[in-house]
């Protein structure tokens, strides 16, 4: 089997706001419509070719969400290492799909924990299409 060329170095979260909402009203004629912000950049780390850092944020849109139980905006951030041996502009599209993909995971799995013992119970963010830009939602 071949090796996968990107290797995790670390990930942490750079914020973490959730709050319920007070006007949020559970009954079930209501129904509740979220939509979400998503940004996502990555840069080199120094001058290292071979190291990259990529940032996550998802933030609920006030605008166009409808009844939501909680407002929230969570950032990540991962440190990705590549081999050696692979082109800088493949690493980098490598980086861009598979790295957002798995720290927008890292946040779906914050997300629900953070509001799992709230009062109005688990929000779960859906899939996010890929490719993603900085200024893709």
């Amino acid at each position: 089997m071949k090796k996968y060329p990107l290797r995790l170095e670390r990930y942490f979260f750079t914020e973490q706001q959730v709050n319920a909402n007070p006007g949020f009203d559970q009954d079930d004629t209501v129904p509740s419509i979220l939509d979400f912000f998503y940004n996502v950049q990555t840069v080199r780390i120094g001058g290292n070719d071979h190291e990259y850092g990529i940032t996550a944020k998802v933030s609920l849109n006030h605008e166009q969400s409808q009844n939501p139980p909680y407002f929230f905006s969570i950032s990540a951030f991962g440190i990705i290492a590549a081999n050696e041996d692979i082109d800088a502009a493949a690493v980098e599209s490598m980086i861009e799909t598979t790295g957002a993909q798995m720290l927008l995971g890292a946040i779906r799995e914050r997300l629900s924990d953070m509001t799992a013992r709230g009062p109005w119970g688990p929000i779960y963010l859906d899939f996010v299409p890929l490719p993603l830009t900085t200024t893709n939602k």
